[in-house]
């Protein structure tokens, strides 16, 4: 098989047959990500997103130490995939008065997800980021963003809490020359936790949405985002199509 003749999905996709249809079972050890590129003839990145993409839509979960064991929850998960080809506006557009504040911002240790999302030793450093946006005396948003931690020294604006144009992704891009090549973005309802709940005042338990933002460059993850919207908040998405689109 010729290197990358292979997608980092279609590597997914095979595991989710295999993980789906119990061929492999839950808890059981996935193959490591030097094993998935000899098996499949790609360069281990390409292994470690598919892993991470699995990951994501709740297929695989890492193992500290172990790599990634298979996670088969049917009820829990239900995964529709609609492929765009172009790119998202980054951020998303707000009413004038709306007010975006910064609640947090500096090095933190991580955890072992958003470790193995950046690719990193869980409990290695990196620069998160709280904030949310306030409508009227209503939060609207809150979210969460994550960052290489070698990008502090290089955009240092990531450790403030100011939030000023053109946004902390446009200034990465322009401070290291690394550009967003894939955006991929999850959506799940879900549950308001303890934290969610008094942001929004709502009942612990209330509905959700929330969306998981990866974006990558080919070498590394950008950026690491979660974004939690409340019930009564509409979320909308244009979509144009590019001038050699086929009707």
């Amino acid at each position: 098989m010729a290197p990358e003749s292979v997608g980092y999905q279609a590597i997914a996709d095979h595991y989710r047959r295999l993980i789906a249809d119990r061929q492999i079972v839950d808890g059981q050890k996935l193959p490591s990500v030097r094993q998935i590129a000899d098996k499949w003839g790609v360069a281990t990145k390409t292994a470690q997103r598919a892993l991470r993409a699995l990951q994501m839509e709740g297929y695989a979960s890492p193992v500290q130490g172990l790599g990634y064991q298979a996670a088969f929850r049917p009820h829990d998960f239900a995964t529709l995939r609609v492929r765009v080809d172009g790119t998202r506006q980054r951020g998303e557009q707000y009413a004038a008065t709306d007010e975006a504040v910064i609640l947090s911002a500096g090095l933190t240790r991580t955890g072992g997800h958003e470790a193995d999302i950046l690719g990193i030793e869980a409990g290695a450093q990196a620069i998160l980021r709280r904030g949310l946006v306030r409508r009227g005396d209503r939060v609207i948003r809150m979210s969460h963003s994550w960052f290489p931690a070698e990008l502090a020294d290089l955009v240092p604006e990531l450790l403030t809490t100011e939030s000023t144009p053109p946004g902390n992704v446009a200034r990465i891009e322009a401070a290291t020359g690394r550009r967003t090549e894939i955006t991929q973005d999850h959506f799940a309802v879900d549950l308001t936790s303890l934290q969610h709940a008094e942001a929004f005042n709502v009942p612990q338990g209330q509905p959700v949405l929330e969306r998981t933002t990866v974006r990558h460059d080919g070498l590394g993850v950008i950026e690491y985002g979660t974004t939690w919207w409340p019930r009564g908040v509409v979320l909308a998405v244009e979509y144009t199509a590019r001038p050699d689109d086929q009707a």
